[in-house]
């Protein structure tokens, strides 16, 4: 029961027009067709708004490494019938995806990982040569839950774990407030 409610204050949240989910998802560029992996997939917000720019052609990973998250999302996909979303279960081994990926997309999972460098380079196999990863985090404000609990990353902290990691900013986006947007490239091996 309160891991559902959770959830859904999960997906209003994403959905709240203060975080501008619309305006992330029109930046990401996602074209009929891709396959997009939402990872820290939550309560499935962006993988529901996700199956409707790959189109009926692409398909969309939800992963997570919380199974009720996981159930959550696949309720919620079969009752509006989409088919083109597939649930993964990540675990701190890393994940399993039966094909690569155009685009990765993280909101709010970074400042998560314990080993961010790693977990990048783990996941850079499923990624295709012109393949993106999307970063969306919170910036610190002292005053705030995100500033007192550590629930954000510095711009300098992200930048330096994804060059670690074997990626390049190629496109930084300030029109979020009190969020960092970034979207990364794979640098060349």
């Amino acid at each position: 029961m309160f891991n559902e409610f959770r959830l859904k204050m999960l997906n209003r949240e994403a959905s709240s027009p203060k975080n501008m989910a619309l305006d992330i998802i029109k930046h990401l560029n996602i074209k009929n067709g891709m396959v997009v992996g939402d990872l820290g997939s939550g309560g499935g917000f962006f993988s529901h708004e996700f199956s409707r720019e790959v189109g009926g052609k692409g398909r969309v990973y939800a992963i997570d490494v919380n199974q009720k998250s996981l159930e959550y999302i696949a309720v919620n996909l079969e009752k509006d019938e989409i088919m083109n979303v597939r649930t993964v279960k990540a675990n701190p081994n890393g994940m399993y995806l039966p094909e690569n990926v155009d685009l990765f997309f993280l909101r709010n999972v970074f400042h998560h990982l314990s080993d961010p460098v790693e977990y990048f380079k783990s996941i850079k196999k499923f990624l295709k040569n012109s393949g993106k990863i999307a970063i969306v985090d919170y910036e610190r404000k002292k005053f705030s839950f995100t500033g007192l609990f550590g629930h954000y990353t510095p711009r300098k902290v992200l930048l330096e774990t994804m060059d670690k990691a074997g990626f390049y900013p190629l496109e930084t986006y300030n029109f979020l407030p009190d969020q960092l947007f970034v979207i990364f490239g794979k640098k060349k091996d």
